[in-house]
């Protein structure tokens, strides 16, 4: 009988000083701007199911994390949920590289206002295929950085 292994959640905060319509729109409708905003990690973003921004929409993005190797991987996530009221967005992987070392790889952020800037609030819900593949601490990285990419891009 195959064992199963743990769900797992791990957080990162970023406080960013974009209020937090902007930043929730940011992330919701302009998320496939990443390989322009953020070239040094997205190399290429494809909407490959609806409109990229709606519930339901598939994306696929093409990146390298620098730290681990210089290796292309690809994943294909899905928008899983859409909370315009709360600012809350989830994707999750339904393909590529991500799968071969999770059986369930979500990224849940919830923006909330902070005085004139806001509070992003990235989980990443994950179950791993073997206890022995890598945690995913990397992407907590990647996040944070995506989070001050686009405040940078708001303040242009």
């Amino acid at each position: 009988m195959a064992q199963s292994t743990p769900t797992h959640v791990i957080d990162v905060e970023s406080e960013i000083s974009c209020p937090a319509d902007k930043m929730y729109d940011l992330l919701k409708n302009q998320l496939t701007q990443l390989p322009v905003i953020f070239p040094e990690i997205y190399k290429n973003a494809q909407v490959l199911e609806g409109d990229g921004k709606s519930l339901g929409s598939v994306r696929r993005w093409t990146y390298v994390i620098h730290h681990t190797s210089d290796e292309i991987l690809v994943v294909d996530e899905k928008l899983t949920e859409v909370d315009d009221e709360k600012r809350a967005l989830t994707l999750s992987a339904v393909g590529g590289d991500l799968l071969k070392t999770h059986k369930r790889f979500d990224v849940r952020v919830v923006v909330n206002q902070k005085g004139t800037g806001s509070v992003v609030k990235t989980h990443i819900i994950f179950e791993k295929v073997d206890e022995n593949d890598p945690h995913p601490d990397p992407y907590l990285e990647i996040f944070d950085n995506i989070h001050k990419k686009f405040e940078q891009h708001f303040h242009k």
